[in-house]
This record gives structure tokens, sequence and C-alpha cells, in this order.
């Protein structure tokens, strides 16, 4: 326990020291947000002052931080973006460090950076995760999640919070929270953004609440919460991948992320210091993504005001805005700004709830009531009229003759059309304009053309081939397309030509051409039946052209059936190979026809058509399977000494007990006692000393003889000297006198220790 706790407080102390403190100095906003609608209704977006408004919202016992652009106005929702710190952070310090003050206008949001609970070592903290920091030691009982969402949703009810717009992002420990809301109350988010602080180690214990959008973000360095996952207090937490993951295979996303880009989050230097992933075509519609900044520390340096604006604008992708908060979104409500406002049915940009002319796409003011809206109303404030037909300044209504033509309207049979006043056939066209003013079906211009009375509706013209054009001025009095003086029947419809000259006329004489074959045959046969030059092809001579001949070989197979019409000595060819059956050698094989050396095996698939003996070679070494000893080997074909391994790859070919000489020392390994080493082979005395290197081949307990005096290094006293090799007996006095002075100085310690 003394250890767990002293490992919390130091990685407590840590993430102390390296949350950055602000002092307040740097909140202040001095941008503008000022938007305009081309509406004519003079509304338009809010102007925000240059200040924020900050007001405390939560619990009396847990009160939280809300800014506000300056001048929001209640009633027009906007985003929401909860900021939660680290482990021994505060809420003021860690927006501060995300440039979120900056973020309020500039991505025009609201901001909630509450405080955590202080637990007894007096660190501020969330109850996030088992391991960051629900079941440490220092951790107590608190509800954060309910805690949380109660912030948002005072938000929500008194200061215009968007519900469809709400982020959760924080660092580290905050991070692991962001992930616990997710879990938890998946449905009331709309994005997370997590800095450096994983989720859970066992997924399982992520609820599904709903599949917000997830922005995982972590340092390849970060030495606190690592990229590849670790423990805090003993309590395992899982990798940055291993999280991401977790959150793609929830929401049905690709199994590998793609990768985006690069993008610059660290620093103001310019430099591109992350990637960017993305795990795409998520069948929950959510997004799942992940942004590695390379080399980056647990609370790296966050580019400024990049780091906001590119989570922020992540965050809320796709979120569309209710600018003036009348339920509408902004993508199908026409007026932006104006809450009154929606829609606009005759698109005169002014809306229906107060255009009173909503059908009307020039109008929208009817002061009069007449029904007839400006500026169409010619009398805007006389119920009585509108309209002034003539432009003489009296209303229709009142005008005796509206379209000042000089006929009266009781009389004028078009009293507004000041050319027409006139009908004689009644047929609602005014006989200035009418073309057929007796309504007879003949043209005025026609029937003086052809000399009848146009206001006369018993005479009308002659037409013999009702054409509409009368006989005296027709060109082709029988309307067979043929004019009369071309017409060789200028009066038979039917018949205009004789292409043979005998007294038949074309269209009856059924051989135009005197070839032989009857026009009906000759375009049943697609040939030119005026050009007895042509004839049809007719293969079998029976009279019948090929086109519509059923036989045209005559082999007594019908060409739908015949694979091979036009030949009479083929008419099948069951394998489809283009190859007749009667001279098909494999008649029922698509791949074969021809075998040359009658080995049964077609020329297509014999590996030696011209072998009887072969026809594979599995592995494609040029020699036979049948005469191959590794058939599917293309390395080896022969195997001289029978011992399963091929020549090329058998170091003593002719040898069936040796197949590998490592040492390449003409002795097989199965043999040589030293198989890596080429200048041995044998070990007479079993001492793992070469014969050729040992000099006692035959003594196990001796190999060297330094000095060359026939004594083995082992038992030569004096193995460099070849005069001695014994050991001289004052050496054992002096020993044993050493040996009895150690026990006399041993004695004498035990016998202190016991006094």
């Amino acid at each position: 326990m003394s250890r767990a706790i002293t490992a919390a407080f130091l990685v407590g102390f840590l993430l102390l020291a390296m949350i950055p403190v602000d002092n307040g100095e740097n909140l202040k906003d001095n941008s503008i947000i000022s938007y305009r609608t081309n509406s004519n209704d003079g509304y338009s977006a809010i102007e925000y002052t240059d200040e924020h408004t900050t007001v405390s919202i939560g619990p009396s016992d847990r009160l939280a931080n809300l800014r506000m652009p300056g001048n929001h106005d209640y009633s027009r929702p906007l985003p929401v973006v909860v900021s939660l710190h680290g482990y021994s952070g505060n809420g003021l310090s860690n927006a501060a460090y995300m440039h979120h003050f900056d973020s309020i206008h500039e991505n025009e949001h609201l901001l909630i950076y509450p405080d955590g609970t202080t637990n007894w070592l007096g660190m501020r903290y969330w109850n996030a995760t088992d391991a960051c920091c629900q079941n440490v030691v220092w951790a107590t009982p608190v509800d954060d999640v309910s805690y949380i969402l109660s912030l948002i949703d005072e938000a929500i009810q008194n200061y215009g919070a968007d519900p469809d717009g709400v982020v959760i992002t924080g660092l580290s420990n905050g991070g692991f929270m962001s992930h616990r809301m997710a879990c938890e109350a998946g449905g009331s988010i709309r994005a997370i953004v997590a800095l450096n602080g994983v989720t859970w180690d066992d997924f399982s214990k992520c609820p599904d609440t709903g599949r917000p959008d997830i922005l995982h973000v972590h340092s390849t360095a970060d030495g606190v919460i690592g990229y590849n996952g670790g423990a805090i207090g003993g309590i395992d937490y899982p990798s940055a991948t291993e999280t991401i993951g977790y959150w793609a295979d929830r929401s049905g996303c690709d199994t590998t992320w793609t990768s985006l880009g690069t993008r610059d989050l660290s620093g103001d230097d310019g430099d591109d210091d992350t990637d960017e992933f993305e795990f795409l075509n998520c069948n929950s519609g959510n997004r799942v993504a992940h942004w590695r900044i390379n080399d980056g520390s647990h609370v790296p340096p966050l580019n400024d005001p990049g780091w906001s604006d590119q989570t922020i604008s992540w965050a809320l992708s796709g979120f569309i805005r209710d600018s003036d908060g009348d339920g509408y979104r902004d993508d199908v409500d026409v007026f932006i700004y104006n809450p009154n406002e929606w829609s606009d049915a005759d698109g005169d940009l002014v809306g229906d709830n107060t255009d009173q002319c909503g059908q009307d796409p020039n109008g929208w003011d009817d002061s009069d009531g007449d029904g007839v809206c400006l500026p169409a109303d010619l009398f805007p404030n006389d119920p009585n009229e509108w309209s002034d037909a003539d432009g003489d300044g009296i209303g229709d209504r009142g005008d005796p003759d509206d379209d000042n033509d000089g006929v009266d309207d009781d009389v004028d049979a078009f009293p507004l059309d000041a050319d027409e006043w006139a009908d004689f056939d009644s047929d609602g066209i005014g006989d200035n304009e009418d073309i057929d003013d007796d309504n007879d079906g003949w043209t005025d211009d026609d029937e003086i053309d052809c000399q009848t009375d146009s206001y006369d509706s018993s005479q009308v013209p002659l037409d013999s081939d009702s054409d509409r054009i009368c006989d005296l001025v027709d060109y082709d009095d029988d309307g067979d397309g043929w004019q009369d003086s071309e017409d060789a029947f200028p009066l038979d419809a039917n018949e205009w030509a004789d292409f043979d000259s005998d007294g038949i006329g074309d269209n009856e004489d059924i051989d135009d051409d005197n070839d032989g074959w009857t026009d009906d045959d000759e375009i049943d046969c697609q040939t030119d039946s005026y050009d007895p030059s042509q004839v049809p092809l007719d293969s079998d001579s029976d009279g019948i052209c090929d086109l519509v001949d059923s036989d045209d070989d005559d082999d007594g197979v019908e060409d739908f059936q015949d694979v091979f019409p036009l030949n009479p000595e083929e008419w099948s060819d069951a394998d489809e190979d283009g190859v007749g059956d009667n001279s098909d050698e494999f008649p029922t094989d698509d791949s074969e026809w021809v075998d040359s050396d009658d080995d049964g095996y077609g020329d297509n698939s014999d590996a030696f058509p011209s072998d009887p003996t072969e026809w594979l070679d599995s592995d494609g070494d040029g020699v036979g399977d049948n005469t191959d000893e590794f058939p599917e080997d293309g390395s080896e074909w022969i195997d001289s000494d029978s011992d399963g391994v091929g020549d090329n790859s058998d170091d003593l070919p002719y040898d069936a007990n040796e197949t590998k000489d490592t040492d390449r020392d003409g002795i097989g390994d199965n043999t040589d006692m030293f198989p890596t080493d080429p200048s041995e082979w044998i070990d007479s005395d079993g001492d793992s000393v070469g014969d050729n290197f040992d000099a006692f081949p035959e003594d196990s307990t001796e190999w060297m003889d330094s000095d060359g005096d026939g004594y083995g290094d082992n038992r030569d006293w004096a193995p460099f000297d070849a005069e001695v090799w014994d050991e001289p007996t004052d050496y054992k006095f002096v020993i044993v006198g050493v040996v009895a002075v150690i026990l006399v100085v041993i004695q004498s310690n035990t016998t202190r220790r016991h006094n």
C-alpha cells in the first residue's frame, strides 16, 4: 500500500509540475465577430464585444466557470466546449494552456472549465478510469459524469448552449475523463478531444450509450501516460493505438486507419509535427481519428492558436448552427439571424410569417386588403381598384374603355386589349390576330390564294389529297411526295415509278429489276431490288438465300443448332473450342484438340508434346515428372546416392550417409565431430579438442604443452618452463602455513563474538 501511495504521489507531483499556470492576464480576446444576412428583415449576427462574459454554474458546493462571448444573446444557441484539466491542475490554467479562451470568439462557442475534486493529497482530479483515477489509493467516490452533465444541462437551459454541439476536451486525467464521458454519456456529446489520456484497459467497462466523434491526440514521447500503454499505481492502462482501436471497432469503421497527412500542433515553429490518421467508413456514422504528435512530451507546447482552431473545428465538423435560436438549423433557415422567420415560399426575401403575399415573389405588402400586393397594386390605398390597363389614371373598374381603343367595354370583345375588339367566329381570338376568321380550317391567307371567301365557312378550297394545300396551288395532286411533273402516275397516290418500264408501277411489281428474285426476297436478303447485278447469296443453291435459309450448308442441321453453319463436314463443338467434333481429338475438352505424340495428353497442356513418355513438368525444371526424382522441386531432378536429397543441394551426392558438409572439409556433418571447424573432424580422447590441435590426442585430461616438455599444461606445475614440471616441496609448506594462519584468525573472531 505504501509503495502505491508513493508512486501515485510522484505521478501526481510530476503532472502538477508539468501543467502550465495562467494568472489570467492573457485571457482577454480583442476580436469582434460580425455577420450579416442578405435578407431585408434588418436582422444580423450578434456583434460580440471584445470582453468575455463569465458566470458561475453548478451546485453551490462545487461551482464551475462558464465563459461566453461578450454580448452573447442566450436565445441564440452556441456550441459548448467543456475543458477538463489534468491531475493536480485546475480549469483556468488548463483552458488557458489549450487556448480555449481565444477560441471562444474565434470559433463562436461557450466554454465550461470546471475543477475536479480534491483528494487527501490536496490534488484536484477526475474519477475517470481505474488507472486514472477511480480505483487508486487517493480516490474518493465522486460521480464526475453526473456532475459534468449537470453543468452542460445548466448551460443549455440558462445560457443558450446548443445541445447538439457539446464537445468534451481534456488533458491527461482530463483526457481519461473525456473518454469516460464518451462511454457513459455518448448520446449527449457530439465529440471528444482527448490529449495524452486514454480509456479503460478493459473496454467492456465502457458502456455503449452513443457513438460520438472521437479524436485521440497523443505524444509519442509522453513520459507520464505512455504512448504504448503502461500502469499507474499498479493498474494498467491501454496504449494510444489500442484506445482508438477500441472506438473504431465499436463504431464499425475500417479495420485499419488511413493516413490523411500531417499538421502543426506543437509549438509555433511552422513544422508539421503531427501525423493525422482516421478510421474511415464507420457504420455508426461518426468519426474516429488519431493525431500522433511525434516526439511530443506529456504537456507539449501547443500551437497558438492552431491547437484550438484545429481541434474545435474537427469536433464541430458537420455541426450546423441555429444562429437565431428559432429551432431551425441554418441549412434550412432562410433567415439565419431572424428568430421570427425561417421560410420564404415565394423567394422574395421576406419571411412567410411577415409576407402578406406569400405566393407572390414580387410583392409582400397589401395595405388596402384587396388581395393585390405592392408593387402590382397601382391603387394601394383603394380596396376597389388595383389595375389601370390603359394607364390613364382611372382604375379599370371605373373606366368605361379600359384599353382606350375607342370601343366601350360593354361592346368590346376584348376590353383590355387595345389591338382587338371583334371576334367574327367567337373563338376567343380577335379578328386582327385570328388567322382563320370563319374557323373553317383554312387560314385567311390560304383562302385568298385559293380564291374562296375567308368570312364564309361554307366555302372551302378543293384539296384532293387532303394535305391542306388546295389543288389550285398544289404541285403534288395525289400527295404521294412526287411532283406531278415527275410522277409516272400523277393521279395515283400509290404509284409514281416504273423501273423496268413494264407498265406496272414499282409498288405493284413484285420483281422491279427483273433478276429472278422477287422484291420481297431481295428485301429479306438485303440486296438491292433495283439492281439486277445484285443477287442474294445462296450457298447451297436451294433458292433460299443464306440470310433467311435455316440450313445454309445443307448438312441437315439447322443453322441455329449448327456450330459450323457453312461447313457441311462439321456441325457440333461439344467443348466450344472452335474445332468441330469430327476433327477434334478431344471433343469434350475445350483446352485441347491435337495430341501430336499420341500419349493421351493434348499439345496445349503437354509439357513435352513431342515426347510420348512425358507430359508433365510440375516444378518447371525442364525434366518430365516421369523421369524427375523430385517432380515438385524445380532445383532438383536426380539423387545419385538415394538419400532423399537431390544432387544439387547434397554436399556429398555419392555418400548416402551424408548430405551436409558445413565446414567444407570433405567430412560430412554426420561423421565430423567438428562440423563448423574445417581444421578438425575427430576427437579421439573425447576432451572436445580436435586431434589436429590436441597435443595429447589419446589423453582426455590434457591437450596443451606450452613449454614442450612432454607434460600437459593441466598437470605441469610450471607450464611455461621446460625445466620444471613437478611441484616444489617448500611450496607445500608455505601453503600449509597460510592456511593455518587463516584458521587461527577465524577461530579468534568466533570466540570474540561468543564472549
